[in-house]
């Protein structure tokens, strides 16, 4: 029971980034982009930028915490599976790229969220 909640939770968050994004002026051009070096959560558009988005879904930490638990291999995975976008959509080639985090924390006692969006959150690992 409690691990179902906990996947609600981790899909209403992806939703959320999603929809904070859109009213931000970002496109969202794919989500749950998958290739065999790992899954991107969000990749969006604006203007000449193309953004690769890791989304954090907590209900117990903080932001940073959330942003601590992005490792090195993580970001490797996220930078690699940017890369086979980047090859699979060549209309891409000449966008800016950057890679952010979108943490959204979870209030039960409230049943409330919390959106910070967290631009150029790590470089990409080659």
């Amino acid at each position: 029971m409690q691990q179902q909640k906990a996947k609600e939770i981790f899909h209403v968050g992806e939703d959320l980034a999603a929809k904070f994004l859109a009213n931000k002026g970002y496109a969202i051009v794919a989500r749950n982009f998958r290739a065999s070096t790992g899954e991107i959560d969000i990749i969006a558009t604006r203007d000449d930028l193309l953004v690769f988005v890791e989304v954090k879904t907590r209900s117990k930490h903080s932001i940073k915490q959330a942003l601590m638990n992005v490792s090195f291999t993580k970001r490797k995975r996220i930078t690699l599976t940017a890369q086979r976008y980047t090859i699979q959509h060549p209309e891409c080639v000449k966008s800016r790229i950057r890679f952010d985090l979108i943490v959204v924390l979870y209030f039960c006692h409230t049943d409330s969220y919390q959106i910070e969006h967290l631009e150029d959150a790590f470089l990409p690992e080659l």
